[in-house]
């Protein structure tokens, strides 16, 4: 408050006494503003109501009076303090002034001392008012938000919470008798899950490095049979006295990523195939006029199996769609058939065979995604594998790993390119948190690994992204929660990236 200026505006006719009250006033941190008459007066006041205005009484056509009261008659300049400036000193003109609205006197000839001193207090006690008023302004802007806000002090401990925050972390309604509230870790751990590829920017809360204060946190309340996930984004604001959290609900926008993404594969690598099938035949019907019956034969057959296999496809992307929007649960994959849906999705990229490993433990293990949806995952890290490989024929190979009794660890991994600490910090940011660029892709990363991160979020699983202990490449660890068993929310194995197991059978 010390950096404010208070404005005072002196509103006089004669020049000379407009001198004297700035001659008495400089020097003391007051902002001086002057004003001839009262029409220029009412003016300054309702472009940038002063902290006080200095009133002189005797002024030719809007005297002082009038001016004191159009000034209260306004709903946004009604409670600036106004001081009347006058040379008389009889009782009548004072209950003028007072029945006009305004909050003291001052007389001439000026006392410098008790001049200064009845100014000091007025301009400080209006600052003290506009800070209450705007301090209960933002406090009920904050208690109707739709976004949840939380302060938390240095050691994590909840001091304020709106409702929407407290709704969001199942936090009971804020009592006002000052009761501790927990910590903020607490409080999220007890119905929400981690979605963080990188699990540095949680395993120290509420120690945040400088360089990471900035990136994208997210946590997520895991898809059910009843609800649908939600997503929040966790943005922080330090500050000296603690630390404002904001919690933001982006999961409609999180659907329409992987919904924009789950079209546009699916167009481009089910689609396109066929249907050069059919146009490719047709042309060539179409310029041949003397073309044998056989031949003829053998082209309109083409046309059909291509049209065929073109309905198939279409097919395939209706199947996909609904899978995308339906809820996961009830939905289950046997990873007996992971090696065939491993071998169809690499044909489909043109890629060299694929290493699959079972591991024994996860073998009869049911995983909880629906077919489709772990056949679009794999085609998302296949094709980024391919699209970054030096030569664009990597070398992947598929495992799979239990971790803990509920969740078996999908882990694909190539010998493509390594990625920076910061590459691998950003892998997987969705791309709408971009702030130079709506596409948001990171260097080296595909737009389809955000998809992919966010879907297996979604279902209350966890994503890790690390390059190869040994040699070129990275490997990207999804755990799934099993069909068989509830998800508990946590934070998973945070940090271990990538793991080793006893040697899996390859199939």
């Amino acid at each position: 408050m010390s950096d404010y200026n208070p404005i005072i505006l002196i509103v006089d006719d004669i020049v000379a006494n407009r001198v004297t009250l700035i001659a008495l006033l400089e020097g003391q941190g007051y902002q001086l503003v002057e004003a001839e008459d009262g029409p220029t007066a009412l003016r300054l006041v309702a472009e940038t109501p002063p902290d006080l205005v200095l009133l002189d009484v005797m002024m030719p056509g809007m005297d002082g009076f009038e001016v004191c009261r159009k000034i209260r008659a306004e709903l946004c300049t009604k409670e600036v303090p106004i001081v009347m400036v006058t040379a008389l000193d009889d009782q009548a003109a004072r209950l003028s002034g007072f029945e006009a609205g305004a909050d003291g006197y001052v007389t001439k000839p000026f006392n410098l001392a008790e001049l200064r001193s009845r100014v000091g207090a007025i301009t400080r006690l209006n600052r003290y008012r506009r800070l209450a008023d705007q301090q209960h302004q933002f406090q009920w802007i904050v208690e109707q938000a739709t976004e949840g806000y939380l302060i938390v002090n240095a050691v994590d401990e909840i001091l304020f919470a709106n409702p929407s925050a407290r709704r969001w972390l199942g936090l009971p309604p804020d009592r006002g008798d000052g009761t501790s509230e927990g910590t903020f870790l607490a409080a999220m751990y007890r119905g929400l899950t981690v979605a963080s590829h990188s699990p540095e920017l949680w395993r120290e809360w509420p120690n945040v490095p400088a360089a990471t204060l900035a990136l994208p946190r997210f946590l997520v309340r895991p898809e059910t049979r009843e609800a649908k996930a939600v997503f929040l984004e966790v943005s922080i604001f330090e500050n000296t006295e603690g630390r404002l959290l904001r919690l933001r609900d982006v999961s409609e926008r999180m659907g329409v990523q992987r919904g924009q993404r789950s079209f546009q594969m699916m167009m481009s690598h089910k689609l396109l195939t066929p249907l050069n099938g059919v146009l490719g035949p047709l042309e060539i019907l179409a310029q041949c006029e003397d073309m044998e019956a056989k031949e003829q034969t053998e082209l309109t057959t083409m046309v059909h199996d291509s049209a065929r296999r073109l309905v198939g496809a279409v097919e395939d992307v209706v199947r996909f769609t609904e899978s995308s929007i339906r809820p996961a649960q009830g939905e289950e994959f046997a990873l007996t058939g992971l090696s065939d849906l491993v071998v169809r999705v690499a044909a489909s990229l043109e890629l060299p065979p694929v290493t699959v490993s079972v591991a024994d433990e996860t073998h009869a293990a049911l995983l909880g995604c629906a077919p489709e949806v772990l056949e679009w995952v794999l085609f998302e890290l296949f094709e980024n594998a391919k699209k970054f490989h030096p030569h664009g024929m990597p070398k992947v190979h598929v495992t799979t790993s239990l971790t803990g009794t509920n969740r078996v660890s999908l882990t694909v991994g190539d010998d493509g390119r390594t990625l920076s600490p910061e590459q691998l910090t950003l892998a997987g940011t969705p791309y709408f948190q971009g702030e130079h660029s709506f596409t948001g892709e990171v260097a080296g990363m595909g737009l389809g690994l955000a998809s992919v991160f966010t879907l297996v979020w979604q279902v209350g699983g966890s994503c890790y992204m690390a390059n190869q202990p040994v040699g070129p490449g990275v490997c990207v660890e999804l755990q799934w929660p099993r069909a068989a068993a509830p998800v508990e929310p946590d934070m998973g194995d945070a940090g271990s990236g990538p793991r080793t197991t006893a040697p899996p059978r390859t199939l």
